[in-house]
């Protein structure tokens, strides 16, 4: 990494505190390493072991992919708004221009706050940023223009229809996915009988919607269906069909943000209900000890923790992937 890098990674890094700290949110810094983590599926963690100084005993430890772990209990305890700057480590993540096995996360949750309002915080947020990093030669004019508009806002079924010629919405089943799949050149139906319903979604995600989204603004997809399991709350909203028929269509308040094409930030409004934490973490948890090549015991007690938070939205970013676009760079060399 050359000087002007470092000297441009600094000043990003700097404005983020700035903002946040501006707007009364406590900084944080959390472990890195945690005995037990949040059971995801959709990725695999980095195993290590503390031995106690008479070499007797080995307590298993995993670097964290995520603050999350140690962050919401806070946020349950002082009910206040935080963020953090921090390290997140994700095993088998590809070498890729745009992946990293060891990279830097912002995250920050607003209390008082939904997924929506996120969307205005961002916004604010990269404004903020840009006043602070446009005058350094290395400041991208095109990142800048596309970043002054605010966002594009389309939920992810506008999309699908917008992009990929269908309503998600009222054609979700796993047989009319394959279908899509196919007439979208992505393989023959019969291929993917056997394949899970948020499995062909992503399918269609990544082929079919990411790569035409629009590269002079952010874009915001919104509305996450309730089939790809997360941590955000369901929204409370029924959508019909011409014959004012309710269609067996659930979404999540949730919303990803691209930029010039490259997925930078991910938001929910918090769940809290205790029961539905609970339910997605035994499901999780059984896929994870089946399946993960890195399993590790799930951290006990989350849905009470996040029962106790008050209403917030929280938005993880990967931050690396931030400066790399300001930078108008196509790729994290140079970055890190």
């Amino acid at each position: 990494m050359d000087i002007e890098m470092l000297e441009f990674r600094a000043a990003c890094i700097q404005a983020a505190r700035e903002f946040f700290i501006q707007n009364n949110y406590l900084e944080l810094d959390t472990p890195s390493l945690s005995e037990s983590l949040i059971p995801e599926t959709c990725l695999e963690v980095f195993r290590t072991e503390y031995i106690e100084p008479d070499g007797k005993k080995k307590i298993p430890l995993f670097l964290v992919p995520s603050p999350e772990v140690f962050i919401k209990p806070v946020i349950a305890q002082t009910k206040r708004s935080v963020f953090q700057l921090s390290k997140c480590y994700r095993n088998t993540e590809s070498k890729g221009s745009i992946h990293s096995p060891e990279f830097t996360m912002l995250e920050y949750y607003t209390v008082n706050a939904n997924y929506l309002d996120s969307v205005k915080i961002t916004e604010k947020f990269f404004l903020f940023v840009l006043e602070k990093i446009k005058n350094f030669p290395l400041a991208s004019p095109f990142i800048l223009d596309a970043l002054k508009s605010g966002f594009e806002c389309l939920t992810m079924n506008e999309a699908f229809i917008k992009y990929a010629g269908f309503s998600l919405a009222k054609e979700n089943s796993v047989r009319a996915l394959g279908f899509h799949a196919e007439r979208l050149g992505l393989g023959s139906a019969e291929k993917y009988a056997d394949w899970k319903q948020d499995d062909l979604y992503e399918l269609i995600l990544v082929h079919a919607i990411e790569p035409n989204l629009p590269r002079n603004k952010a874009v915001a997809l919104l509305d996450y269906p309730a089939f790809v399991p997360c941590l955000a709350a369901e929204k409370n909203e029924t959508v019909y069909n011409t014959k004012n028929e309710a269609l067996n269509w659930k979404t999540m308040e949730r919303w990803e943000v691209y930029l010039n094409g490259v997925e930078l930030a991910n938001c929910y409004t918090e769940c809290r209900d205790k029961e539905k934490i609970d339910a997605y973490f035994q499901t999780e948890n059984a896929l994870k000890q089946k399946h993960a090549l890195v399993p590790h015991p799930p951290v006990t007690d989350f849905g009470n923790i996040c029962a106790k938070m008050p209403p917030c939205s929280g938005v993880a970013m990967g931050f690396d992937r931030f400066i790399m676009l300001l930078a108008g760079r196509k790729t994290l060399g140079g970055v890190l």
